[in-house]
C-alpha cells in the first residue's frame, strides 16, 4: 500500500474514532436534553407525548419536597470558590515548583494525593476525624476543604503543562530590560499563562459542581445538588433531573465560550499595553 493512501486511510480512522468518542459522550446529554421539553403527561423515557417547558417551570417553582434550587445555590457558590481557590493555589504551587527547591519532588507527589486517595474514603475519614475532634460538619469547612484537595491536582496538572511550554527567556528578558519579578509576571507571564488559569479554574468548578463522593460525608445537612438528585431517587422520578442536567450543560457551555472570549480580550490589552 502507498503512504499517501495509508497516510489517507489512517487520516479517516482516527477521524472515525474521534466522532465515535463525541457521539458516546453527548447522545446520552442529548437525549435527556430532549426528554426535558417532554409535556406535563411525559415521563422519563419515550414517547414525550407533547412538547413544553412544563418541567423547567416545575423546576423554578417546585414545592419545598422538590425544590433544588437551594442545592444549586448551594452547589454553585461551592464550586465557584474551589475554582477560584484551585486557581490561585495551582498557580502558586507551579511557580513553587520552577524554583526546584529540595524536596520538591515529594511536594510534586503530596498535591497529587488528592487524585490518588478513594473520594469515599477520603470523606469517611474526615467525618470520622470531625467526629472524634468533635467538629462541626458544614459545606464551607469540611466539604470545602475536602473538595479543594480533589480539584488542586487537576489544575497544578494542568498549568504544569502550560508551564512546561512557557519560555523562560521571556522573563530574563523583562529582567534585563529593568523590570522587577512583580512586573515581569503581571506584564510577561500571566498573559501567556492566562488560558492554563482558566483551565485550572474550570477543572475546579466542575470537579466540584457534580462531585457526590467527598460531598457525602463532609457537607452536614446542607445537601448539595449531586446529594439533592441522589435523595430524588427514592421518591418518584421526573423529567425535572433532565431540566437541571441541560440547564447545567448549557451553562457550562456558555462559561466555557466566556472564558474564551475573556482570554482573547485579555490578550488583545496586553498586546496593546505592551506597544
Amino acid at each position: 500500500m502507498h503512504w499517501q493512501t495509508r497516510a489517507r486511510l489512517t487520516k479517516w480512522i482516527l477521524g472515525a474514532v474521534t466522532i465515535g468518542f463525541l457521539a458516546y459522550q453527548w447522545l446520552p446529554i442529548l437525549t435527556l436534553s430532549v426528554l426535558s421539553f417532554s409535556g406535563p403527561d411525559g415521563g422519563t423515557t419515550f414517547p414525550m407525548n407533547s412538547v413544553s417547558l412544563h418541567w423547567y417551570r416545575e423546576l423554578l417553582f417546585a414545592s419545598a419536597l422538590s425544590d433544588f434550587k437551594p442545592p444549586i445555590g448551594r452547589s454553585l457558590a461551592l464550586a465557584l470558590a474551589c475554582s477560584v481557590t484551585t486557581a490561585v493555589l495551582a498557580l502558586a504551587a507551579v511557580q513553587a515548583m520552577r524554583a526546584r527547591f529540595r524536596g520538591y519532588n515529594i511536594f510534586f507527589y503530596l498535591i497529587l494525593l488528592g487524585i490518588m486517595a478513594p473520594g469515599l474514603l477520603v470523606g469517611f475519614g474526615v467525618a470520622i476525624v470531625a467526629r472524634i475532634m468533635d467538629w462541626q460538619l458544614s459545606l464551607w469547612t469540611s466539604a470545602y476543604l475536602v473538595h479543594v484537595a480533589w480539584t488542586l491536582p487537576f489544575g497544578f496538572l494542568t498549568l504544569l503543562a502550560v508551564f512546561n511550554r512557557f519560555d523562560r527567556k521571556l522573563e530574563e528578558a523583562a529582567l534585563t530590560l529593568g523590570a522587577n519579578r512583580w512586573t515581569a509576571f503581571r506584564r510577561v507571564t500571566f498573559p501567556l499563562v492566562l488560558p492554563g488559569i482558566i483551565g485550572a479554574a474550570l477543572f475546579g468548578f466542575t470537579l466540584s459542581y457534580d462531585e457526590f463522593a467527598r460531598s457525602l460525608f463532609t457537607t452536614g445537612i446542607n445537601l448539595t445538588l449531586p446529594l439533592s438528585v441522589l435523595a430524588q431517587f427514592d421518591r418518584q422520578l421526573t423529567p425535572t433531573l433532565y431540566a437541571i442536567g441541560t440547564a447545567t450543560t448549557f451553562f457550562s457551555l456558555l462559561a466555557v465560550g466566556c472564558s474564551a472570549m475573556l482570554i482573547l480580550l485579555v490578550r488583545r490589552l496586553t498586546r496593546g499595553s505592551v506597544r
